[in-house]
């Protein structure tokens, strides 16, 4: 795995130890965060311009395990690696949004299956429609050539891991061939990491923590800014918080910028954990080789790691952390090598936030400050 090559004077970055550097440097947190990137994208679509409302992150996955027909509650639990009382929960809460119902298992009367409502086939299309058409701005990135190549090694692991067996005809092109089979290939990322620190004697981990534990940052990390990457409420990262602190694997301290605020910490508890988990990722490195081969996964390596960097996913948690104010003048310049992904990164945020038309404004607006100060 590619690690963190050594700053030079001008980046104002000390070198991070092999640990550090492997910690936010590897596969499973970049395709984490894209994952993350993606359905935060799908989300705001949905809820901002078709008028869906209650979305919640954890929907993505759950709703595509059922895109053909029911499976019963504790197929999904397992699938999410989540409690069967956790699962019951959040199936509850897609029957009150409308998007799920519980309907008998044909096969078992005891049983029930959960399966989708009307509203749940229409608001998974419309996602999937918002999923390709992120694919071009994810491959302007990236480069077409890498992008596809990118996109063909996570149908590949989709198939290769036993995701999924079945495909939604409707959907056929998320499978085979799409950014859209991520969000799973990410659950199960994080449901093997989870197991593999359980075996290493961390209990009470849930799936649910995997929101807040990995962005906690070398100088700790505020709830607003996990909130913001998670795109969260903040009361559901306090409270996710305090679950960990209560685990003994988080503190809080005064926040050094707001006498009122707090900054998450990992105890020492909390640091052999993300050791641990460091060295979980070898297992998965393992099976990723298995599946892919050493070339492939070489440049899928390359490829989210590239996209990551483009995205500007968790920065702040990274870059700047709550000790430091953000890193400004000529000594924080980003490298030139990417200069070019951070004007098509701001490029990708700016469609994002404004859309189409406020975009185009916005584009004129430039255009003519630049042929005024030309004049």
């Amino acid at each position: 795995m590619r690690s963190e090559a050594a700053p030079t004077p001008a980046s104002g970055r000390s070198a991070p130890s092999n640990a550090a550097s492997r910690y936010r440097e590897n596969v499973a947190r970049h395709l984490i965060g894209i994952s993350r990137d993606l359905q935060g994208r799908v989300r705001s679509y949905l809820t901002e311009k078709r008028g869906y409302s209650a979305l919640r992150p954890s929907f993505g996955p759950f709703l595509s395990l059922i895109w053909i027909e029911g499976r019963p509650l504790t197929a999904i639990a397992s699938q999410l690696a989540i409690s069967k009382q956790a699962c019951s929960q959040l199936v509850n809460l897609g029957e009150d949004a409308g998007y799920v119902e519980r309907k008998p298992d044909p096969q078992d009367r005891r049983s029930k299956l959960v399966v989708l409502t009307q509203r749940g086939h229409r608001l998974i299309k419309q996602a999937a429609r918002v999923i390709l058409a992120s694919e071009s701005e994810y491959a302007e990135l990236v480069g077409p050539a890498a992008y596809r190549r990118f996109t063909a090694s996570l149908a590949a692991l989709y198939r290769g891991l036993g995701i999924s067996s079945q495909v939604d005809p409707a959907l056929a092109a998320i499978a085979s061939g799409s950014i859209g089979v991520l969000p799973l290939i990410s659950v199960r990322i994080q449901r093997d990491l989870m197991e593999a620190t359980l075996a290493r004697g961390h209990a009470g981990l849930k799936m649910s923590h995997g929101q807040v534990l990995p962005l906690i940052g070398p100088e700790g990390s505020r709830v607003h800014e996990i909130a913001r990457i998670q795109r969260v409420s903040r009361q559901a990262v306090s409270a996710t918080s305090k679950e960990i602190e209560s685990l003994g694997y988080l503190r809080r301290e005064p926040d050094p910028q707001d006498r009122r605020g707090v900054v998450l910490q990992l105890t020492g508890r909390g640091k052999r954990l993300i050791a641990d988990s460091v060295a979980a990722l070898d297992g998965l490195d393992t099976t990723f080789r298995e599946t892919l081969g050493e070339r492939r996964l070489a440049q899928l390596r390359q490829t989210a790691q590239e996209l990551y960097e483009a995205l500007h996913l968790e920065e702040e948690i990274f870059e700047h952390g709550p000790g430091r104010p953000a890193a400004t003048g000529p000594t924080h310049r980003r490298r030139p090598k990417h200069r070019r992904h951070d004007i098509q990164g701001l490029a990708t945020r700016l469609r994002r936030e404004l859309g189409n038309r406020d975009t185009a404004r916005l584009v004129a607006l430039l255009e003519a400050g630049a042929r005024n100060g030309a004049s």
